[in-house]
């Protein structure tokens, strides 16, 4: 035997002979992977079809994406030491929190390619990569052109722009429509003047016909007629106004800003992978075409510049940039959230 030993061929004839007895499904147990948690449902969908299925078959890398995300899952597993999930969406206010607790891997910008995503989007332990309007939604066929409202002042306005309302029964974002109601500028809207925003709510509190709980409910009370007026996410407008062409518009002005984040879970089993799906996650062309099927704003600022005027005009993305919309402030709401809740909660009562 020359360049080979007796035990070494012996050894890589076991080998070979094992192999040829696995199943076949065996080998494609050594692919590499990464897990994705996210929100489920149409949205899940639709990163499928534009980001999963491109990075699989650009990278060899597979994504196993599941539903019901949650800070709550997060933190056990990262304190169970069994973390199931490499990406997770997340609430901008997430982030602060999990970090807090230390709940996140810190993001390798050598990887992730986040020049043209704005700073705000930006942290040490998430990046922003879907941006949501909260904002004034209203039936033209109700109001008319003389009543439509084009601000929260017009909202608050019950006796000059008369109809039935609908409101979030919740104090995030309902505080901060109340300030900008009561006269403060988007731009100064943190921190929040909480008792100015909860005399602001006073105000409008017996006008409102529907205490809304959940985020679907308001498009179906606007069509119906039910209420005229509301605060909604712009996502969900476009989606009814698309699919069964009822008379909704989206104010812009003065709307709030909301981001959805990734990060990567401490001690997540495949974070190397993380960074890359990440990464992909933030494309300016993919970002677009998120854009275009779905109305969810881009964070990178490129992916803007690759839509139609037309494409432009129905994202938050857009009007933020051009200053109609305030950011809403992650920071504030995970420090203050439970005490606005019980406050909020406190306030209904009376």
């Amino acid at each position: 035997m020359t360049g080979i030993s007796k035990r070494r061929l012996g050894s890589l004839l076991a080998a070979t002979m094992l192999a040829s007895l696995l199943p076949a499904g065996h080998v494609a147990l050594a692919q590499e992977t990464v897990v994705f948690a996210g929100w489920g449902g149409n949205i899940q969908a639709s990163q499928r079809k534009i980001y999963f299925d491109a990075f699989e078959k650009e990278t060899g890398i597979k994504v196993i994406d599941v539903p019901d995300v949650s800070l709550a899952k997060i933190k056990v597993m990262v304190e169970s030491g069994d973390v199931q999930w490499d990406v997770t969406q997340a609430l901008g206010m997430w982030i602060p929190l999990g970090a807090a607790d230390n709940l996140w891997e810190k993001l390798d910008y050598g990887v992730i390619k986040a020049d043209a995503v704005p700073e705000e989007f930006r942290s040490e332990h998430g990046i922003g990569n879907s941006a949501y309007g909260q904002i004034l939604a209203y039936n033209t066929q109700a109001t008319g052109e003389a009543n439509a409202p084009k601000s929260w002042a017009d909202f608050w306005d019950t006796a000059g722009k008369p109809g039935p309302r609908g409101f979030q029964d919740a104090p995030r974002y309902t505080l901060e429509f109340a300030l900008m109601a009561d006269g403060v500028e988007p731009k100064d809207l943190y921190p929040l003047d909480v008792d100015r925003a909860f005399a602001s709510l006073d105000k409008i509190k017996s006008h409102v016909s529907v205490w809304w709980k959940q985020f679907p409910q308001v498009p179906i009370l606007l069509a119906s007629g039910e209420i005229d007026m509301s605060n909604t996410s712009h996502t969900r407008i476009r989606d009814i106004v698309a699919t069964e062409q009822v008379p909704l518009e989206v104010v812009w002005n003065q709307g709030l800003i909301t981001v959805d984040w990734l990060g990567v879970p401490r001690g997540a089993r495949n974070a190397a992978n993380a960074m890359k799906l990440i990464d992909f996650m933030t494309r300016a062309d993919l970002q677009a075409t998120l854009a275009r099927e779905t109305g969810i704003g881009p964070t990178n600022d490129d992916a803007i510049e690759m839509l139609t005027p037309e494409e432009r005009e129905g994202l938050p993305s857009y009007h933020y940039q051009q200053g109609e919309m305030a950011l809403f402030d992650n920071a504030w709401w995970a420090e203050n959230n439970d005490e606005m809740i019980e406050r909020w909660d406190a306030w209904k009562l009376k």
